[in-house]
């Protein structure tokens, strides 16, 4: 009994060791989690107060020098500020009808709070008005009353919106459209109202400007997602649908190559140029910004599809592209063994209505721009002697007005020219110019028999080599050869006249461009110029014809020297002249038509390298 006991009393000992035991560390414990939540109460504190201080500062940043509260309007710093809410819509409203208001050059801010209605309260609100309207119809029967058109519209219109929620498709929302414009001065302010409620009465959408809550109205059309004035109007989804505000400008055909991406809505824009009806295209951009590699890339794309593509290079820029698609570079120059005759005739009309002479016409009158060029302007009495000198020297070779088919005929060149006016009286004078092209140092560039033929899918005509003097002569050359091989067969080909500026700069040689741009399109050949002196280009008379018959345009950076000729012919926008001015490479403003999109160029991994394979080497 005495052990008994001892050992109950060692085992409660124990007990109470260890209980005091746990005791002690459940209280160290919880004395190092009050001191870990102490110092991170104080982190958070700290943390808060800090927040709380930079969101001070940000607001006292953004926040107004003052603020001034009027009747329909407030003042905010030296700026008016008035807000508007559309509260009756029409029957019908026709895709993006907001379009001319977002794209209008203003300073405004535009909300629209959508909200679902509950299917069975419609339901039963439509039941309601439903009923009311059959017995408005029912009381007017009674009393002999002719039909109102209008009540049977409002039941009908009814009807099939019941049917379209039973059936799940449509459901029913309320619309608030807040738009908050921003002026000056209050006549400009009243001026923009006033156009904002024309082009929407236009559309039969009615609005009202605010009155006495003028505060609240302007804190709804800010991005705090706040409605303060809850004026709205009951809209399906089909009619909601058409107030979509993010909606941009496309350009996608069927079919044809792939060209760029919008950067509006990242959709492709796969376009067809053959299928418009004025497919020339201008292109505009300082010197490295990517319009090189835009030109080279359509080029290479349109290759795939069976199109010819021919190029005017003076800087020798599309030789290593040529050396990747197995096309033909034919470099004209002094030291070139390639030869074009200016004297060249199509092989045959495409346009069987012309008249036999019209061939040799035609020719004739292109050698007279020639000539003037080539002489330095001749005067009336020199043209006249110079075009009798030209029927001369074709006649003498078999081709007369009567008939010029050129079949097993000898072709004339330069020098037959010359002999023909050393035999006429007052042609000494003309003789003398000439000679340089016939037995002088250009003799062996145009006084020879054509040895070259467009038969490659990608011929490439190198000018960089010639000097500044004979440039225009030389492009003038190779479009009149170009132009002759055009008329004698029928394919689609697309021209490409790389720094047009240097034919601009002549008289004449920007006439016989023009003329080609206009009659191109006849023979199934697009015409592509590009430059980058915006100001050489339209010091010429002939800018604004070649311009109105291309319907396509690219424009990329642009310097500020030249950003104000672009916007007066073009009409940008101020928001179109930041983006030009402020242009990554490689990003374009594409027009075709009357669609502006701003574009983002992308090249495949193999396209790339092909295009800049040169400058990869160096």
């Amino acid at each position: 009994m005495e052990n008994q006991n001892k050992l109950i009393s060692l085992v409660g000992t124990r007990i109470n060791w260890d209980t005091y035991s746990y005791t002690k560390k459940n209280k160290l414990k919880e004395n190092e989690t009050k001191k870990e939540k102490s110092i991170e109460d104080k982190a958070i504190l700290e943390s808060e107060k800090e927040y709380k201080e930079a969101l001070a500062y940000i607001k006292d940043a953004i926040a107004p020098a003052y603020w001034k509260s009027y009747t329909d309007k407030l003042k905010i710093n030296n700026t008016f500020v008035k807000t508007f809410f559309v509260y009756a819509y029409p029957n019908f409203l026709e895709w993006n009808w907001l379009s001319p208001i977002i794209n209008w050059d203003i300073k405004f801010d535009m909300s629209l709070f959508v909200y679902p209605i509950d299917w069975a309260f419609i339901q039963k609100y439509l039941r309601k008005r439903l009923t009311q309207l059959h017995s408005e119809r029912s009381m007017a029967a009674e009393k002999w009353l002719i039909n109102d058109p209008a009540i049977e519209a409002q039941i009908q219109d009814v009807e099939e919106l019941r049917y379209k929620l039973t059936r799940w498709e449509e459901k029913y929302f309320h619309l608030w459209i807040y738009i908050t414009v921003y002026a000056e001065d209050e006549e400009k302010l009243n001026r923009i109202w006033k156009d904002i409620e024309t082009v929407l009465a236009w559309r039969n959408v009615l609005q009202k400007q605010s009155f006495l809550r003028a505060e609240q109205w302007f804190i709804s059309t800010w991005p705090f997602c706040k409605d303060e004035l809850w004026v709205y109007r009951n809209i399906s989804t089909g009619w909601l649908s058409t107030t979509f505000p993010f909606s941009s400008s496309t350009l996608t055909h069927d079919e044809w190559i792939l060209y760029w991406v919008n950067t509006h809505n990242n959709s492709l824009i796969i376009f067809d140029r053959f299928k418009t009806e004025n497919a020339n295209m201008t292109v505009f951009a300082k010197s490295g910004w990517g319009k090189s590699f835009a030109v080279k890339l359509e080029i290479l794309r349109s290759l795939m599809y069976g199109t010819d593509v021919i190029i005017i290079d003076p800087e020798n820029e599309y030789k290593p592209l040529v050396n990747q698609v197995w096309g033909s570079y034919l470099d004209v120059s002094l030291n070139s063994n390639q030869r074009i005759n200016p004297f060249d005739l199509p092989l045959w009309l495409k346009d069987q209505n012309e008249k036999p002479w019209d061939l040799l016409r035609s020719a004739i009158i292109s050698l007279l721009w020639l000539m003037n060029l080539m002489l330095w302007k001749m005067t009336a009495e020199e043209e006249s002697i110079m075009e009798k000198a030209l029927i001369t020297t074709y006649s003498l070779k078999w081709i007369t007005l009567e008939d010029d088919n050129i079949i097993w005929k000898d072709i004339p060149i330069m020098k037959d020219l010359q002999d023909v006016l050393e035999t006429m009286d007052w042609g000494w004078s003309l003789v003398k110019r000439i000679e340089k092209y016939t037995i002088g140092i250009f003799s062996w560039i145009f006084s020879n028999k054509t040895n070259i033929d467009l038969n490659e899918w990608l011929q490439v005509f190198s000018v960089r080599d010639l000097d500044d003097m004979m440039r225009p002569i030389a492009m003038y050359v190779v479009l009149n050869h170009i132009w002759n091989k055009v008329r004698s067969s029928s394919k689609k080909r697309i021209l490409v006249i790389d720094e047009a500026w240097n034919i601009m700069q002549h008289e004449d040689s920007a006439k016989f461009l023009f003329w080609l741009v206009k009659r191109a399109r006849k023979y199934g050949l697009w015409i592509t110029t590009i430059t980058q002196d915006v100001e050489d280009f339209i010091g010429s008379k002939y800018w604004k014809p070649i311009m109105t018959n291309s319907s396509i345009q690219l424009l990329l950076k642009q310097s500020s020297a030249s950003i104000d000729a672009l916007q007066n012919i073009y009409k940008l926008t101020e928001q179109e002249k930041y983006i030009l001015l402020n242009a990554a490479v490689w990003q374009w403003l594409f027009f075709a038509w009357t669609e502006h999109v701003w574009i983002q160029i992308i090249a495949s991994y193999y396209e790339e390298q092909i295009i800049t394979k040169e400058q990869n080497k160096k």
